[in-house]
């Protein structure tokens, strides 16, 4: 393997890496807002309120 091949093969490993830390953070940080936002969004139907037609 080349020296070059090294860097390369190093790069993608990092680039990967970066990727994955990504991904992870995302989901956590969009998983806590939901739980955080879950309990004051309506969670069924029968909760929200109707909407009714008052155009004549």
């Amino acid at each position: 393997m080349t020296p070059d091949d090294r860097d390369l093969a190093k790069s993608l490993t990092l680039a990967a890496v970066a990727v994955i830390c990504a991904v992870l953070s995302a989901t956590l940080v969009i998983t806590a807002g939901e739980a955080l936002l879950a309990p004051s969004l309506p969670t069924s139907a029968a909760q929200a309120p109707a909407l009714t037609n008052t155009a004549g």
